[in-house]
Formats: C-alpha cells, structure tokens, sequence
C-alpha cells in the first residue's frame, strides 16, 4: 500500500466486561464521568453488559441502555455472550439464545447510531447490526460479534459466524481501498491466541485467526485487536503467522479490564508514530 494520509491524533476509550450487579453499575457511570473528562472521540464497550448468571430480560437491557445513553461520548457496544448466548442457562432464564440476541439488536442497535449523548453513525452489516465499520481520520474500525461462549448448534450460528468472516474480508478491503494508515478491530472473546500458536487452537475460532493472520500479513501496517472475556488488562504481540511461522509484528492485542478487575482503556492514536498506538490504564480502585 502507498503512504496513507496521517490525520491529527485522536483518543478513545475500551473497556468491557462491567457492570456484573448493581455495585458495578455505579462504577461503570464513575468510569463513563471519567471518560467524559477526557477529550476521547468515542468509547468502545467490548460487550458484556451483565454476569453470566443474572436474568437475561427487557428491564436489564433497558437499565443498560439508559446507563451507556447517558455517556458524554459516542459509544460502541458489541455483543458479548452473556447477555444473549448465555442466556439458556437456568439462572439467567433458560431463554433461547438467538431470541435475546434479537432483543439486544432491537434495544442497542435498531436506530443505526451508536449510544451516547454525541452519536456516531457507522456502517452497518445488515443481518448484523453489532458488526460495524466506521474510520476516524486515517484509522478504520471494525468490531465483530464472536462470542466468549459456544453457540448453540444449527443454522442461525453457521449463518452468524460466516456473516461475521465475511464483515471482516470487507473491512481489509476497505482498509486497502482507503489506503488506511492503520485498523482497530474489536470483539468481545478472547480467542486463545496462544493455544492457536501452539498448533492445537480452540476449534470455533480457528477460522477467525487463520482469517487475521492471513490478512494482518497482507495490510502489513499497525493493526490493533481489542478483547475483553478472561477481564485480564494486557498489551501484547500474539498473532501467529502459520504460513511463514513467525509473530506478526505489526498486530498488538490490547484486553480490557473486567469484572471484578475494573477498569478502561484510554487507547491514543498517532499515525505520525511508527506504532500508531499507546495505551493508559485507567484501573477503578475499589473501596
């Protein structure tokens, strides 16, 4: 690719995994105050709005909508799994998965704007409304629904999980169509990237790594993947190539904080510098 245009550089927050009961949620609006006093363009929310074993019902997702509504930023919320794909277990209802993953579409993602008090409007997959696209400056954005949890089998899943490969092949070309100076692709589950070096990866995201390394590879400029799931905050390089067997050094990993570990992640972008991205913790200690 030619030399991208370098735009001004800009901020962001990433955070998920939070809030997990009611004493979360007053320190996720604490954190969302936080971001607000800071001159972010956006914040991302890596999913994971609720425990894994609270009721998965309207009146939760209309509380968490009016809790991240509330920010003085754009947010960007992606699907995690507990909030729709855990949702079949007893303590959270015994729902259908799918139903409630059409619920959480309806409730977060029916407008087509992000939440927030300052709106963004991305680009949108239309079977997938959480699978969004959207470029700031130089810098383009994906996010993906892949799911900390296996999907119940069937049809609706085959289907999700190849529309999802699909959003990601569309957002490489548009990286290279844009001459895009670097790209920030967001999902809520952590998908075993050391076990996947190792050569014996967990099986429903080899597609999605094979798929990464395959065209992190070719984009060859600074490429950020953003997860939360294992809510263990770290920073590292490790995207394996398969096809030449080496690290991909040009891909960093940035996991978010999450519960009980609380926190955010004001993520600072600069194209003028070779790694693009720097990253400022911001832990919430606890009382």
């Amino acid at each position: 690719m030619a030399g991208a245009a370098r735009g001004e550089p800009f901020s962001f927050a990433a955070w998920g995994d939070v809030p997990y009961s009611r004493f979360e949620r007053d320190i996720a609006a604490d954190m969302l105050a936080a971001q607000a006093a800071q001159p972010l363009a956006f914040s991302i929310h890596v999913g994971d709005i609720k425990s894994g074993s609270s009721p998965c019902d309207d009146a939760l997702l209309e509380d968490r909508h009016a809790l991240l509504d509330a920010s003085t930023h754009p947010v960007l919320l992606l699907a995690g799994d507990n909030e729709w794909a855990d949702c079949s277990r007893p303590a959270a209802g015994g729902h259908a998965p799918f139903e409630r993953l059409a619920a959480w579409r309806a409730r977060f993602h029916g407008n087509g704007e992000s939440l927030g008090q300052a709106r963004l409007s991305p680009a949108r997959q239309s079977c997938c409304p959480e699978n969004m696209r959207w470029r700031h400056g130089s810098v383009l954005f994906a996010t993906l629904n892949v799911s900390g949890s296996p999907l119940p089998p069937g049809k609706p899943t085959r289907q999700l999980e190849a529309a999802t490969l699909d959003w990601l092949d569309a957002a490489f070309s548009e990286a290279h169509a844009a001459d895009a100076a670097a790209m920030v692709i967001v999902f809520h589950a952590n998908p075993r990237f050391e076990a996947y070096a190792r050569g014996h990866g967990v099986k429903r995201y080899r597609a999605l790594l094979d798929r990464l390394a395959r065209k992190a590879a070719h984009f060859g400029r600074p490429l950020l993947l953003i997860h939360g799931d294992s809510h263990r905050y770290r920073v590292d390089q490790p995207l394996f190539d398969r096809k030449n067997g080496r690290y991909l050094d040009n891909v960093t990993r940035l996991e978010t904080h999450g519960s009980p570990w609380l926190g955010w992640v004001r993520v600072d972008v600069d194209t003028a510098t070779p790694g693009v991205f720097s990253f400022e913790p911001h832990t919430r200690r606890l009382p």
